[in-house]
C-alpha cells in the first residue's frame, strides 16, 4: 500500500467536496470483548460485529456514494495494516493515509485534514468515524448532502450531525442547541459537552439535548484555522508535514513528527471551545449509535434478530451483509 506522496499531483479538482474516513483507533475499551469473541484482538473497526463485513467496510459502503473515487480518503494507523489491508484493496492507493501511531483523535483528524487541503485548498470535507452503527443509510447521506450544502453556503462554518438520545447512556458528546435556526433543520450551537459526568448527562438528557454522531462537515481551511488557534500544539509540529506533501520523505516526516505530538481529543480540544463557530443538523428516522461499549453492540445486535425491528427488510439487509 503505498503513501500518497503524488496525490497533489492528480488532475485539479472540479468537485470540491472531499470525504475522510477515520479508522486509526486502537479500540482498547473492547479489546477483552473482541478477544472473547473472535478468539483475537483487533481493533472493532476491522471486526464483522454484524453480517461479513467490518464496520470499516460498512463505513466506505455507507458514504462511497457521495464522493467521486479519489475524493474518499481513509486514515489507517500503520500498526494495522495487516488487518486494513482485505478492506482496502479496491481503494486507490492515494487515498490511504497511513497515521504513523496513534495520539488521540486531534492528530488523527489534522493529519488526513493536511493531505486534502494540500490536493485542493477549497476542499469542504465531511469526517466519518469507522466504528459507528446505522440504519436507513440513503436517508443518512440526504442529511450528510444538506450538511454539504449549507457549509458551501456559508464555509465560516461547521456543520454537525445531531441525534436525539434513545435512552439514557453515557460516554457520549451532547450538543445543547441554540435558539435561533439557520435554515431547516440546522440550529446554531449553545454549548458543546464531550463525555460529561453522569449527573451532567442526565441533565443533558432531560433538557433535550442531541447526541454528537460525530459525522462533521466544513472547509479543511477553516478546520485548520481552528486547530491553530485552539490546538497548536499539534498544529505547529505539523508545518513540518505540510512542506514535506507531495516529496518522497513525507512518510518519514511524519513518522518523525508524530513520534513527539501530544495525545489531544478532538472533541475537547476543538469542538468544546467552538461553540460559537458550530452548527448542528438533527437527523430524524435515523438510528445512529456509538459502538464504543459492549452493552450497546450487544442491545443492537439483539433487537437485529428479533424480526420486526426496524423492519423486516433493514434486518435482512443488516444481517445479510
Amino acid at each position: 500500500m503505498r503513501q500518497r506522496s503524488w496525490f497533489a499531483a492528480l488532475h485539479p479538482p472540479t468537485d470540491h467536496r472531499w470525504g475522510i474516513i477515520l479508522a486509526g483507533g486502537n479500540g482498547k475499551r473492547l479489546q477483552h470483548f473482541i478477544k472473547a469473541r473472535f478468539g483475537e484482538y483487533r481493533p472493532k473497526q476491522y471486526c464483522a460485529l454484524i453480517g461479513s463485513r467490518s464496520m470499516l467496510r460498512h463505513t466506505i459502503d455507507r458514504v462511497s456514494p457521495l464522493f467521486s473515487t479519489d475524493h474518499l480518503m481513509t486514515t489507517v494507523n500503520a500498526g494495522h495494516l495487516s488487518w486494513a489491508f482485505g478492506d482496502l484493496q479496491d481503494r486507490l492507493p492515494e487515498t490511504v493515509v497511513i497515521q504513523p501511531m496513534n495520539r488521540e483523535t486531534g492528530p488523527g483528524i489534522l493529519l488526513p485534514l493536511l493531505h486534502v487541503h494540500h490536493a485542493d485548498p477549497h476542499a469542504i470535507v465531511g469526517l466519518f468515524p469507522a466504528d459507528h452503527f446505522i440504519l436507513q443509510e440513503e436517508l443518512y447521506r440526504a442529511y450528510v448532502s444538506k450538511a454539504f450544502e449549507a457549509v458551501s453556503d456559508d464555509p465560516n462554518r461547521i456543520v454537525t450531525l445531531g441525534v436525539a438520545p434513545t435512552s439514557l447512556q453515557f460516554g457520549y458528546g451532547w450538543i445543547e442547541t441554540g435558539d435561533r435556526c439557520i435554515t431547516d433543520g440546522i440550529h446554531l450551537v449553545k454549548r458543546f459537552w464531550e463525555k460529561p459526568n453522569a449527573q451532567l448527562t442526565q441533565y443533558l438528557h432531560d433538557k433535550g439535548c442531541l447526541w454528537n454522531t460525530m459525522t462533521i462537515v466544513g472547509t479543511t481551511e477553516n478546520f485548520l484555522h481552528l486547530f491553530k488557534e485552539h490546538m497548536s500544539d499539534v498544529f505547529a509540529p505539523a508545518q513540518r508535514i505540510i512542506q514535506s506533501l507531495g516529496t518522497i520523505f513525507e512518510s518519514d516526516v511524519a513518522e518523525d513528527v508524530f513520534t513527539s505530538l501530544p495525545s489531544v481529543n478532538f472533541s475537547h480540544g476543538l469542538l468544546e471551545k467552538i461553540p460559537d463557530r458550530l452548527s448542528v443538523l438533527r437527523i430524524r428516522g435515523v438510528y445512529w449509535n456509538d459502538w464504543g461499549d459492549e452493552q450497546r453492540i450487544l442491545s443492537d445486535i439483539d433487537s437485529l434478530e428479533q424480526p420486526e425491528y426496524p423492519s423486516s427488510e433493514e434486518r435482512g439487509r443488516i444481517i445479510a451483509e
